[in-house]
């Protein structure tokens, strides 16, 4: 009887967890959709969950690009493949869920963490992503391209464009547009909007990115007569950083905002106020902490450990009242844990 069990468990195992293959999950995969693993929503610093992401699964190495146009900045990481279990370090990798010709779900696994602070990611396969476009602009020959449909460079301009200006840098930004032309060979930048008029530094703009032809792939291009690609760029100089910065595919100058939810001084300010509550809780000074919580929130709302340790410091100075008034608020941004924490502590 003891074998028989063993032989049972041992074909439950094989069935459920050995049947991952690499073949399965290698290429290149573009993220859809990502939630917490939980189930609660999205609550990270970006206001949406559309942040281009590509995820280059190798023979051992998980490489990652958040870059749409370019991939000098993707990290890559060496994986080993156990079971469904993509193993990154010792403590950490990623749960393969689901995987088919064109869809992959993984779900992050780190020691110690539970389920309210981990991910789970839904990726498309790239080649049915691009199928896909071309199919929908299939008798058109100047397209616009998106983030999921683009040339890259093997080039990052941002950096081209930072060298070009030698550290000269003013507050300034811009609206852009340029195309690239396959048969022609050449690339043309038209600014539309621009808040000073420097010409000179216009000038610098246009002739960078003008003369970026040799360096963008255009395999996928070849059969087009124009690709249009729109842009905002933004120069500035504070006490704490410098530098210019560009995003594609937008002629919203907001776009720089969205992108992290919020301006980035005032994260800088909320990260401030955070560290202040630290000290605060730290010294037992309870009043102010809360205070300092409260401020680091208003300042920057994707701060949801702000609120979290808010209602912990209430907790902790014995007003259960305000802290269940906390943790309702969080649960009403659809955070299940902090549900759980008011289901229990609140009734």
């Amino acid at each position: 009887m003891k074998n028989i069990f063993l032989i049972i468990a041992l074909t439950f195992f094989s069935n459920n967890y050995g049947q991952i293959k690499l073949s399965e999950i290698q290429g290149y995969w573009i993220k859809n959709k990502i939630k917490m693993k939980d189930g609660s929503d999205l609550f990270d610093r970006f206001v949406e969950d559309s942040a281009y992401t590509e995820y280059r699964i190798d023979q051992n190495r998980l490489c990652i690009n958040s870059s749409p146009i370019h991939r000098t900045n993707e990290s890559c990481l060496d994986f080993k493949l156990i079971n469904n279990l993509i193993k990154t370090s010792q403590y950490a990798g990623f749960i393969i869920e689901k995987v088919n010709s064109d869809s992959l779900i993984l779900s992050e696994k780190i020691d110690g963490l539970a389920d309210d602070q981990l991910k789970r990611l839904y990726f498309s396969k790239q080649e049915v992503v691009l199928a896909k476009f071309k199919e929908e602009n299939k008798n058109k020959k100047n397209i616009i391209a998106s983030k999921l449909f683009t040339p890259k460079t093997n080039a990052t301009i941002e950096i081209d464009l930072n060298k070009a200006f030698k550290n000269n840098y003013s507050n300034f930004e811009l609206v852009g547009t340029f195309k690239i032309y396959p048969e022609q060979k050449k690339v043309k930048t038209a600014i539309t909007f621009s808040t000073q008029n420097d010409s000179s530094r216009i000038r610098i703009v246009k002739k960078i990115i003008d003369h970026s032809f040799e360096k963008w792939n255009l395999k996928d291009f070849q059969g087009y007569e124009s690709i249009e690609i729109p842009f905002v760029l933004k120069s500035e100089i504070t006490k704490r950083s410098w530098g210019i910065s560009v995003a594609f595919f937008t002629r919203d100058l907001t776009e720089f905002e969205r992108i992290y939810g919020i301006k980035m001084e005032d994260i800088r300010k909320s990260s401030d106020y955070f560290n202040k509550a630290l000290v605060a809780y730290a010294e037992k000074r309870y009043s102010d902490a809360i205070i300092y919580f409260t401020e680091s929130y208003n300042l920057d709302y994707k701060n949801i450990d702000a609120l979290y340790n808010k209602a912990a410091v209430y907790f902790e100075s014995e007003d259960k009242q305000n802290a269940c008034q906390v943790w309702l608020e969080i649960s009403m941004l659809g955070q299940l844990n902090a549900k759980q924490l008011f289901l229990e502590h609140c009734n």
